[in-house]
C-alpha cells in the first residue's frame, strides 16, 4: 500500500516532467467532447420535418383570423374555419364546385336519379343527416381502401365544422373511371364533356396505403424534409419519371422520346418484378422523386393521383396535356409570372426541346419549381383547403339536391353510423 501510495503521490505532486499524463488525459477528453458536440449538432437534419412548422401553443380562446392573408404556419392544419373564412383563404379553389351547381340550378338532383345509377364496383351511396354521416349502400365490391379513406374524409369534414351542414343524400364512385351514365355522382376525375360529375378530393388526400405512399400528410412532411436537405442548386439536374407500363401509350411515348437524353432518367418498371426487391434502384418513395430539379408526370387508366403527390416537390413538374381533371387542376398555369408547371404536348413530341430550355434557364426553373410550392404544398393542397372544399361540396350539392328521409316507409333507419361501417366494412352481420 506505501509503494502505490508513494506513485500517486508522487504523479500528483513530482516535477512537470512527471505531469505529463495528467494533461494528455484532459486534453485527450476535450477532444472527444468537441467531437461528440459536432456529431451530435450535426445530426439535426434527421430529425422529424413538421409539417408546417409548429404553431406557438397559446391556451386563449383564438378568434377567426380575418381578412384575405393566408399564413401557411397559422392556417395549414385549422380544420376549424367557417364557411366564410375559407372563401377568403381559398378564393380560387372551388371553381369545379361553383361549375357543378351551375349545371343542375335548373334541374336538381332527384332520389329517382340517385336510385337509377348502376351499383358497380366502387360504389357507395351515403348520408349526412344532422352532422352524422350515414352508410346506406355500398357495391358488393370494393376497390383496395379507397371507399373507406373517403369516408375518414368526409367524417373529419363533418365532426370539425364549426358551423351545422346541410343533410344531403349522395352517391360517390371510388373507380378511375366513373362515366357512362348521366346521373349526379361524386367521383375523382372527369374529363370535360362529363358535367354531371362532381369532383371531391383523391382517397389519397387521407392516405394511400398499398403502394406504401402512406397518408398525405406523410407525402408532404417527407416532401419537406427532402427540400431541406437539398437545396435547389444540389439536386439532380435530371428528368425523373418511374411507373408501370399498364400498356399505356402515353407511358410509352415518354419512355422512348427520353431514350438517349443525358437529361432522362425514364424507366418503366414492373411491380411483380420490382416488389419483392425494396433495394431496387427503379422503385423510387415519393420524396425520393423531390431528389430531382425535373419530374415527369402522365395520366394512368384516367387520372393519376401522383401528380397532387409530386405537386409536394420543390421540383418541376412537367406533364403532358391531360384528359382528366381533378378538383384541383384549375389552379395548374402553363405560363407567365405565376407558371407553377411545364406543359408539353399530349405525345411528348416536343419534350427534348423543352428540357433543352429548362436546362439553359436554371433561374426560371428554380422560379417555376418555388410557385408550385407556394401554390400546391403551402396553400391550396393544405389539410385545411381539403377540409374547406369537402364542406363547400356539401353546401353546394345541397343547393340543388332533395332533403333525404332519415327512415324508410316501414319507419327503420335508413342507414349504419359511419363509425360501424368502417369497422365492420359491411352494412349487415350477426351480432358476434
Amino acid at each position: 500500500m506505501k509503494v502505490a501510495f508513494s506513485r500517486v503521490e508522487g504523479f500528483m505532486s513530482g516535477p512537470s516532467s512527471r505531469r505529463r499524463p495528467g494533461l494528455f488525459y484532459v486534453a485527450s477528453a476535450f477532444g472527444l467532447s468537441l467531437l461528440f458536440a459536432w456529431f451530435w449538432t450535426g445530426r439535426h437534419h434527421e430529425q422529424p420535418v413538421v409539417y408546417p412548422p409548429p404553431r406557438p401553443i397559446n391556451n386563449a380562446p383564438e378568434k377567426e383570423t380575418i381578412g384575405k392573408d393566408w399564413d401557411f404556419v397559422r392556417d395549414a392544419r385549422n380544420f376549424l374555419m367557417t364557411d366564410t373564412r375559407c372563401d377568403e383563404a381559398f378564393p380560387e379553389l372551388f371553381k369545379e364546385i361553383d361549375r357543378a351547381v351551375e349545371v343542375r340550378k335548373n334541374d336538381h338532383v332527384t332520389l329517382k336519379e340517385l336510385d337509377e345509377i348502376a351499383k358497380v364496383k366502387g360504389y357507395m351511396r351515403a348520408m349526412i343527416y344532422d352532422q352524422q354521416l350515414y352508410v346506406l349502400d355500398a357495391a358488393a365490391s370494393a376497390i383496395n381502401l379507397r371507399e373507406q379513406a373517403t369516408l375518414h374524409a368526409i367524417h373529419r369534414a363533418i365532426v370539425t365544422s364549426p358551423e351545422p351542414l346541410p343533410n344531403i343524400e349522395f352517391v360517390f364512385m371510388s373507380d378511375d373511371i366513373a362515366a357512362g351514365t348521366p346521373e349526379a355522382k361524386w367521383s375523382y376525375s372527369r374529363q370535360s364533356n362529363e358535367t354531371n360529375n362532381w369532383l371531391m378530393p383523391d382517397f389519397g388526400f387521407w392516405s394511400w396505403p398499398e403502394p406504401k405512399i402512406g397518408s398525405y400528410l406523410e407525402v408532404q412532411m417527407k416532401a419537406t424534409a427532402m427540400d431541406t436537405k437539398l437545396a435547389w442548386r444540389k439536386k439532380t439536374n435530371k428528368l425523373i419519371w418511374r411507373g408501370a407500363s399498364m400498356d399505356l401509350l402515353v407511358r410509352e411515348q415518354l419512355v422512348n422520346v427520353s431514350r438517349g437524353h443525358e437529361w432522362g432518367d425514364v424507366k418503366i418498371f414492373s411491380w411483380e418484378e420490382e416488389g419483392p426487391k425494396p433495394e431496387s434502384k427503379e422503385i423510387l418513395t415519393m420524396d425520393e422523386h423531390c431528389a430531382y430539379k425535373y419530374v415527369a408526370h402522365t395520366e394512368g387508366i384516367s387520372y393519376s393521383a401522383r401528380l397532387q403527390n409530386l405537386q409536394n416537390c420543390n421540383s418541376v413538374i412537367v406533364s403532358h396535356q391531360l384528359k382528366w381533371l381533378q378538383h384541383h387542376h384549375h389552379l395548374m398555369v402553363s405560363s407567365g409570372p405565376d407558371q407553377n408547371f411545364v406543359e408539353v404536348a399530349a405525345d411528348f413530341s416536343n419534350l427534348p426541346e423543352t428540357m433543352e430550355r429548362l436546362l439553359r434557364s436554371d433561374t426560371d426553373s428554380e422560379r417555376i419549381a418555388g410557385n408550385n410550392v407556394r401554390t400546391f404544398r403551402e396553400h391550396y393542397l393544405t389539410p385545411a383547403a381539403e377540409t374547406c372544399y369537402w364542406r363547400k361540396l356539401f353546401r353546394g350539392y345541397a343547393s340543388v339536391s332533395f332533403e333525404p328521409e332519415f327512415f324508410d316507409a316501414k319507419g327503420k333507419w335508413r342507414g349504419l353510423p359511419m363509425e360501424s361501417y368502417v369497422l365492420e366494412r359491411k352494412l349487415t352481420w350477426n351480432p358476434h
